[in-house]
Formats: structure tokens, C-alpha cells, sequence
């Protein structure tokens, strides 16, 4: 006859076992509640995979697609989450720059053009100084990244690209950006790459 043991020890066993399955059925109820919760009005939180660029890093999208990357920069270096769309590129002309003051000093040799994105605050906490728009790139049809505009205080008006100083939770902006493509070629992927995923940027195909 094979040894059990003691009632004591047996009874011990299921009590735990018992306590477990309620605890876990308690933890369940709760997630379902929170989830009813979320969908009633309340703005929902990003969840753990909403913050990554793991599914689009090194993908290209189309213009006008979103993506949610998660984000670490800023004076802060704190780590949030946004929503990033390329919205559009479009030229721009050597006057606009001439006007603002920050025309180049290789005008003839280039063409200037203006990348317009937009970015949302997904994530749980507010971005101090977030340098938003300093990831935005952009690859013309020889496949070299083309130069940023630096404008320094000085806005294009055209295409005004001020960073938020304060990001808060929620918050949604349109920056634009200043790139110089060579004359005779064209803006071919726009890139934003920030956090942990830099060597895996998310693209943009510009329409031809």
C-alpha cells in the first residue's frame, strides 16, 4: 500500500490550491472589468505592444499610415509612447527660405523639400522638451539620406516645425521639416527612428 501523506499535509495542499484558483479568478474578473472600463468613454493606455516599433521597425509604409514606436529622448530622457504618421512631402521653394532668412548657401544646386508629420502622446507621461521632429529623415531615389534645413529659432513659414515644450498625455502636433534634395532627384522613403529601435527605423514610400 503506497505511503500518503499525513491528513493534516493533504488538507494543507488543497487549501492552497483552492486559494490560487480564486486569486487568479479574482485577477481575471479584474483585467475583463478594466477592459469594460476602457470602452466606455475613458481614453484607453497604450498597451506593451503598442509601444514598440517591433512590427513596423525596417517595414515601409504608406503616407498617411500610423505607427506607435516607443520613445526615449527629450531633456528628460523619459520613456514614452506616440503615434507617428508621415503625412505628406511636397516641395518648397527657394523664396520661402529667402523670406524666412535661411535660404542655403548651395540654392542652385538644390531643391528644397517640406516633410509634414504628425505625433500623439499614447503613452502615460508628459515629454519635457521632446525634440520631436529631430528623428524625421528622409532617403532620396539614389538612396542617401538628404540634408535637414537647420533653421535654427528662425521658422519657414511654409513649413513651421516648432517642437512642443511640454508634450502632455493626449496631446497631438503637426511639425514640418526642411530637407535639401540634390536638383534632378527626387525624395523617395521618409524615416522617423527613436528609443531602441534606431537601427530599424520605420519608412514611409513617397508617392511619385
Amino acid at each position: 500500500m503506497p505511503n500518503r501523506p499525513p491528513r493534516t499535509t493533504r488538507f494543507r495542499t488543497a487549501l492552497v490550491c483552492a486559494l490560487g484558483v480564486t486569486l487568479l479568478g479574482l485577477a481575471t474578473a479584474g483585467c475583463e472589468d478594466g477592459t469594460a472600463a476602457s470602452g466606455s468613454g475613458r481614453r484607453q493606455s497604450a498597451t506593451r505592444a503598442d509601444l514598440a516599433t517591433d512590427g513596423d521597425g525596417g517595414k515601409t509604409l504608406r503616407l498617411g499610415e500610423p505607427t506607435s514606436i516607443t520613445y526615449k529622448s527629450g531633456s528628460d530622457h523619459m520613456r514614452g509612447a506616440l503615434r507617428v504618421t508621415a503625412v505628406s512631402v511636397r516641395k518648397g521653394t527657394h523664396a520661402e527660405l529667402k523670406k524666412a532668412g535661411t535660404e542655403p548657401s548651395d540654392v542652385r544646386t538644390t531643391q528644397p523639400y517640406y516633410v509634414t508629420m504628425t505625433f500623439e502622446n499614447v503613452g502615460e507621461n508628459s515629454l519635457h522638451y521632446p525634440f520631436l521632429n529631430t528623428p524625421t529623415g528622409l532617403e532620396d531615389t539614389n538612396g542617401v539620406d538628404d540634408q535637414p534645413l537647420i533653421t535654427g529659432d528662425t521658422e519657414v513659414a511654409a513649413c513651421p516645425g516648432k517642437d512642443p515644450d511640454d508634450f502632455a498625455v493626449g496631446a497631438k502636433v503637426s511639425l514640418c521639416k526642411v530637407f535639401l534634395v540634390p536638383n534632378g532627384i527626387r525624395p523617395s522613403v521618409v524615416t522617423y527612428s527613436t528609443g531602441d529601435d534606431t537601427k530599424r527605423p520605420v519608412s514611409w514610400k513617397v508617392k511619385r
